[in-house]
């Protein structure tokens, strides 16, 4: 068995965190944990897989593989059917549990609730993680290209934008090293000091826009969730851009999502708790 319990499965960051502290890296069993990782995200990407498949893909012997999903199973995040492996839900079980324990979901539910009603629109919380935003939560009906809990671009979407415009000018620069601005359609900002220009621009106005920049034939209108100087998410409204175009866009929806932000941080400022 590689680990005793499920907290150990996630225990990657505070392995190397404690080891590195004490001087004595344990490669191998931070190898360890990063192969069960890759052997998830596989079983993800795949929906149902078997050992030998997964090896081939993993690069890993098919006795390594099998000993990483035998600990899976028993820990109850993988499950093995006739046709393979797959994953449980005790990984949506985690991410709700996240989730709930979020001040800025708590304090954005009812104001997401009311802006979908009132624009008829798909209302998202998008909150900065590394160098991507997560679709925390969706309200509304219709289907939207990422999925709730996908990643996205911070450069290439209106969350995104709107987190990055309140940002400290260094932590945008480290973005734009990192991250070499990827373009995700023909539309997305790929020159940092465009980028520079447009933030500067949402910073003054609380307001960002992404007119196909993530998905083609796809329009959003954002602005930023700030307590203190931080900015802790982004709420946004999005939707086809036949529909979400020219004063719907810039003038209608885009007073809406303004007030809601700004109830939100007044929210989270009344609260004890700030924490994201």
């Amino acid at each position: 068995m590689l680990f005793t319990d499920g907290e150990q499965l996630f225990s990657i960051r505070i392995t190397v965190v404690q080891s590195e502290t004490m001087g004595d890296i344990d490669g191998v069993s931070v190898q360890a944990t990063a192969t069960t990782f890759s052997v998830i995200e596989a079983l993800r990407d795949r929906h149902r897989a078997g050992v030998t498949e997964l090896a081939t893909e993993l690069g890993r012997s098919k006795s390594a593989v099998h000993n990483h999903l035998d600990t899976l199973v028993t820990l109850g995040y993988v499950r093995r059917t006739e046709e393979g492996y797959t994953l449980t839900h005790e990984f949506l079980r985690l991410g709700l549990a996240m989730r709930e324990q979020s001040p800025v979901y708590a304090a954005s539910k009812a104001e997401l609730r009311t802006l979908a009603r009132t624009t008829g629109e798909l209302v998202n919380l998008v909150i900065p993680e590394a160098d991507h935003g997560i679709y925390l939560h969706r309200v509304g009906n219709g289907e939207h290209p990422i999925p709730e809990g996908g990643q996205v671009a911070l450069h290439a979407s209106a969350a995104g934008k709107a987190i990055l415009a309140f940002r400290e000018y260094d932590a945008v620069d480290m973005y734009v090293e990192n991250h070499g601005l990827s373009a995700i359609t023909d539309r997305t900002v790929t020159d940092p000091e465009t980028l520079r220009s447009e933030l500067r621009s949402i910073r003054d106005q609380r307001i960002a826009f992404d007119r196909g920049e993530q998905t083609p034939d796809w329009q959003c209108v954002a602005s930023p969730i700030v307590v203190g100087t931080e900015p802790i998410a982004a709420i946004s409204v999005s939707g086809p851009a036949d529909r979400m175009r020219g004063k719907r866009l810039e003038e209608d929806v885009t007073g809406l999502v303004v007030s809601t932000a700004k109830a939100i941080e007044l929210e989270l400022l009344d609260s004890s708790d700030v924490e994201s």
